[in-house]
């Protein structure tokens, strides 16, 4: 269905009453946009393609505003006015908003209409959803059996299987179809009840179902629906129920005996397997009580004694215990996960046991020995144990690879870190195609709106209906138009690695800038932590609050600034790096300026790290990241080292940071003393 003729479909507008709305909406409406919608676009770039919809832009939000505030019976009054922006790009937001306004059956025709001419599309996100729930409130079981679709949530599941069970004669059929709502951890809705009642009584709930439930239930930290559970199961039965409740409130349950009395091995097995790896972590001691008791009775499988020697051997690496050699060779078979060979040999790179780094590499299936870390630590217990060229021949290979591991080897042989950049081939008819497309053209408009949320959504929603081959061209126009994350989402969707100037963007270049000199901070390194925050996203926000480009907590900002520091501050570019940029002069002054102690803290905090610190003597930088026990903050570290350089070639400094890497150290706890002066810590000389 075109633009054109959906709106006729939509509304039915004769052409006078067209006319007549729209001249009204225009001649009361407009307005132009506010100064804090201009201010928050100035977060994109001023590099956005001419604007050729301003003044339909604001007839937009003039018409949005009344269709928030009139009362529904006065929005057949905007109907006109709607159909007059039908070839503005957020026309259909236009739709939908005033469909949701206006569900009922009497609307019915108009409302699948739009949901089959914008399925799949960002437009149409939610509002079957609330179609749907219109529909069940009022008991449309026809209605809503007709607009369904799977994977709407359990609720709407529930409700259409209801309807289902109702209507079809194969009642069984209906009923297998409830497993996939009863296997989960939560309490389903009310709405479910009557479901789980007939496959109940039609002998459909085993208690073998009902087992997995609690298994499912216990692992999901639902304790609670674990003994509503239980009483579902047949009486020898419910010990399994008092097991996993009891694990659930304490994993030292499983040093109990008399709650596992090895009747139902399989079931007992998969408590305590589950239990012992979470003791593992907080008492690997306990854990190991546990495992070496129930061992003995061969209770557990393969598989699940690599669990529970993984997180025995990792806690009592990660603790630096001195059972960890021990665990690490009993953890470390073939069919453990790929992690415990890694920390194996971080373990022995900490004890500089060179010959035990080469054994266990060797021993490492062949895709991981081609793995650049691999081959890292190949070469350098290699040239530790003076075998220089063979070290010379792999580290020579490495370095010609642009990453961290890379760059390291190439400052072992003297050579300038490779940054292999190739611009990406532009293909000029593909990318004028894409910026006519309605998805793009409808991302611009929500850029120029501030309303990046939206925006990214279209984006995304471009990127999946492209051809792979166009991918890249989205990537480029996003470059070009100054919208950096989605122009680094692009590129890493294309597979199009080697254009470094596009995907390590120069972007707010001017504000960096200001911000480095004023806080005598190395740009490079202030650009490389914020590629790796938020990919230039300056209303990013992470699930525990970081926000903005430099992904400052608000409680940061305010201990930086001191006073209150609004959410709505740190979306501003400018605001933003202020803060990002003087709490990296505060983790460098807090930490002697130490680089890779400093990104490591921005990650994970400067007191975590500072428990990090070696014990007794000092690290070499390398083995010293590769101990990290974070995994988050390991590769964070590794990626800002990476993109510093980088953003230093992009910034034509001519500075190389690697070789000095290679030879400092990371010193021990013991050298760490307190400044009495400023309180800041001193770290021993590197």
């Amino acid at each position: 269905m075109s633009v054109l003729s959906s709106a006729v479909y939509y509304f039915g507008c004769c052409v006078s009453r067209i006319a007549h709305a729209h001249v009204k909406l225009c001649s009361v409406l407009l307005f132009c946009l506010s100064p804090c919608v201009l201010a928050a676009q100035a977060n994109v770039s001023n590099t956005l393609p001419p604007d050729t919809f301003e003044q339909q832009r604001q007839q937009f939000l003039a018409i949005e505003d009344k269709l928030n505030t009139l009362p529904t019976r006065r929005l057949d009054e905007l109907d006109g006015a709607i159909y007059a922006l039908s070839s503005y790009p957020l026309y259909p937001y236009l739709l939908r908003k005033k469909l949701e306004r206006t569900l009922s059956l009497k609307n019915r025709d108009n409302i699948e209409a739009f949901l089959n001419d914008y399925a799949g599309q960002p437009a149409s996100f939610g509002l079957r959803y609330r179609w749907l729930n219109y529909l069940a409130s009022r008991n449309h079981a026809q209605a809503f059996l007709h607009n369904y679709r799977g994977g709407m949530g359990a609720k709407l599941t529930c409700i259409a299987l209801n309807y289902r069970l109702r209507s079809e004669d194969d009642a069984t059929k209906v009923l297998s179809e409830v497993d996939n709502l009863w296997y989960h951890g939560q309490s389903q809705p009310d709405e479910c009840d009557p479901l789980f009642k007939a496959w109940r009584n039609a002998g459909m709930m085993t208690p073998e179902k009902v087992i997995k439930r609690i298994e499912i239930a216990a692992k999901e930290k639902n304790r609670a629906i674990i003994p509503y559970l239980k009483r579902q199961l047949p009486k020898d039965l419910q010990y399994i129920g008092d097991a996993w409740y009891a694990v659930t409130r304490n994993t030292n349950a499983v040093n109990t005996k008399r709650l596992f009395p090895l009747k139902h091995n399989t079931h007992e097995a998969e408590i305590l397997t589950w239990a012992i790896e979470k003791l593992a972590w907080s008492n690997a001691e306990k854990a190991v009580k546990a495992y070496t008791y129930y061992q003995a009775k061969s209770v557990f499988s393969q598989p699940q004694q690599h669990i529970m020697r993984r997180a025995i051997a990792l806690s009592f690496t990660l603790g630096r215990k001195p059972e960890s050699h021990e665990w690490l060779e009993r953890a470390d078979i073939e069919g453990a996960n790929d992690d415990v060979k890694r920390w194996h040999i971080a373990h022995l790179l900490r004890n500089k046991q060179w010959q035990e780094v080469i054994d266990i590499i060797s021993s490492a299936p062949q895709y991981l020995q081609d793995e650049e870390n691999y081959r890292y630590w190949r070469a350098r217990a290699l040239e530790e144990q003076g075998n220089t060229m063979q070290a010379t021949a792999l580290y020579t290979q490495l370095a010609q690879e642009r990453h961290y591991y890379g760059f390291m080897a190439s400052a072992h042989v003297g050579a300038l870190p490779h940054l292999a950049h190739e611009s990406a081939v532009t293909n000029n008819q593909s990318k004028q195609k894409i910026t006519q497309t309605p998805a793009t053209l409808r991302a611009l408009e929500f850029y120029r709106l501030a309303r990046f949320t939206s925006a990214r959504r279209e984006w995304h929603y471009l990127l999946s209906i492209l051809p792979k081959g166009d991918i890249t061209e989205a990537g480029i126009l996003a470059y070009e138009w100054g919208v950096y994350d989605q122009a680094i989402t692009s590129f890493a969707r294309s597979g199009e690695w080697d254009d470094v100037e596009r995907r390590f963007p120069l972007a707010f270049n001017d504000a960096f800038t200001q911000k480095a000199a004023a806080y005598d901070i190395d740009k490079a390194f202030a650009m490389a932590i914020a590629r790796r925050e938020s990919s230039f996203r300056a209303d990013a926000v992470s699930p525990v609050g970081a926000t903005g480009l430099m992904q400052i907590m608000p409680g940061t900002a305010q201990y930086l600034a001191k006073q209150k520091v609004s959410r709505n501050t740190l979306f501003q570019v400018d605001d933003n790096l202020e803060y990002g940029v003087q709490y990296l002069r505060y983790l460098m002054d807090k930490l002697d300026n130490n680089p890779v102690l400093v990104s490591a803290s921005y990650n994970a905090g400067w007191r975590k790290v500072l428990e990090w610190l070696p014990a007794n003597e000092s690290l070499p930088v390398d083995i010293w990241i590769e101990n990290i026990p974070y995994r988050e903050t390991r590769h964070y570290v590794k990626a800002v080292l990476a993109y510093q350089h980088i953003y230093e070639q992009q910034l034509g400094l001519n500075q190389n940071m690697f070789p000095s890497l290679t030879k400092e150290v990371i010193p021990s706890a013991q050298s760490v003393t307190t400044n009495p002066d400023t309180g800041r810590l001193q770290l021993a000389p590197r």
